[in-house]
């Protein structure tokens, strides 16, 4: 059986929608029926806290990868273990996710270039 492009684009956007969908309906649906506003956050959402610091590591990682593996370059091993500990440190202090991704980004983008130019 051969699925069309479209199809397959429709289904992952539907598994994805639902993956992210259904764990906040079921919180939201278990919540109105205790009624009660717990003390500390629950185990759920300390779990979605989590999720944002945890996919920007994972999308820096897999997109260098390749780079490590091919050139075995110490300044880009060194460039991204920094530009992580920029994303790590702008999460403790903003408490956000785009300004800590935008400070990585920058600070490897940065990093990369003193160091080819050094």
């Amino acid at each position: 059986m051969t699925l069309s492009p479209e199809l397959v684009i429709v289904l992952c956007g539907a598994g994805t929608f639902l993956l992210r969908f259904v764990p906040l309906w079921r919180s939201r649906s278990r919540q109105q029926a205790t009624d009660a506003a717990p003390d500390r956050p629950s185990a759920l959402h300390r779990f979605f806290q989590g999720i944002g610091p945890a996919a920007i590591t994972a999308l820096l990682l897999v997109s260098l990868w390749p780079f490590f593996v091919a050139s075995g370059s110490w300044q880009k091993a060194l460039s991204a273990g920094l530009a992580l500990l920029v994303i790590y440190i702008g999460k403790r202090l903003t408490h956000g996710l785009a300004g800590p991704t935008l400070l990585g980004a920058g600070a490897y983008g940065l990093l990369m270039h003193l160091l080819q130019t050094a």
